[in-house]
């Protein structure tokens, strides 16, 4: 019997106990200058080639420089690439 009753209370305690913990503090967010170092570090371990790495690394660093004019321009200059 006291077994059984042992069973059944110690979900009790711990789920009481769980309760009582104090909650963790919530992580802040990042800044833009740690998304752009973080995103910065990923593409020089992409392994791209230089081209492709500079036109990624000028759209980080420029915000007016735009990847899609950049992929326009490109398709444009490759024989029969022209994109409409």
């Amino acid at each position: 019997m006291k077994a059984s009753l042992a069973l059944i209370i110690a979900p009790l305690l711990l789920s009481l106990g769980a309760c009582a913990t104090p909650p963790q503090p919530a992580e802040r967010p990042y800044t833009e200058a740690e998304i752009k170092q973080f995103a910065l570090e990923l593409l020089s371990r992409s392994g791209l080639s230089f081209e492709d790495y500079e036109k990624v690394r000028r759209a980080l660093l420029d915000p007016e420089y735009r990847m899609s004019n950049s992929i326009k321009r490109r398709g444009a200059d490759t024989p029969g690439g022209e994109r409409g």
